[in-house]
């Protein structure tokens, strides 16, 4: 898979899959910036909880639930990720190797993150191991991504 920006314009990616469009993210906002995706399982809109405080939550588009709080309030290029199903993923990146990665809390790597270019406007995807299992990969596929075009 690989998210892609379609045009220089404009602040849309979409995942691509073979091909396909398998799921479209706007991210908007400059310092605190917000996403909001549509793909396979629903829509969900990413965003700052509070100004400053480290923490990103994901919300479901139609219930507003909130599915996920990321919390990056201690480092600027890491962070741990807390779903309302109970599971804890961790989140390292490297920006001079162009890479980033969830990771389970024993460090098995479950979804990898290659992005290229200055601004970043692509990146190959990779979902291993349990990370193919993972309920919430939708989601947590878009909040990687909008994490590394606005945060990291």
């Amino acid at each position: 898979m690989r998210w892609v920006k379609p045009s220089m314009f404009g602040n849309e990616y979409e995942l691509r899959s073979a091909g396909r469009c398998v799921a479209r993210l706007t991210v908007s906002g400059f310092f605190h910036p917000a996403g909001h995706g549509e793909g396979i399982g629903g829509g969900w809109v990413v965003e700052p909880l509070e100004r400053d405080s480290g923490k990103i939550v994901v919300r479901a588009d139609k219930s507003f639930r909130d599915v996920g709080v990321f919390d990056m309030s201690l480092s600027d290029h890491a962070g741990i990720l807390r779903t309302s199903e109970g599971h804890v993923l961790i989140l390292n990146s490297d920006f001079w190797k162009g890479s980033a990665e969830f990771q389970s809390p024993t460090g098995e790597p479950l979804i990898r993150f290659r992005f290229h270019g200055l601004f970043r406007p692509s990146a190959e995807v990779e979902i291993l191991g349990e990370g193919k299992c993972l309920r919430e990969l939708p989601w947590i596929l878009m909040l990687g991504w909008c994490l590394i075009v606005g945060y990291l």
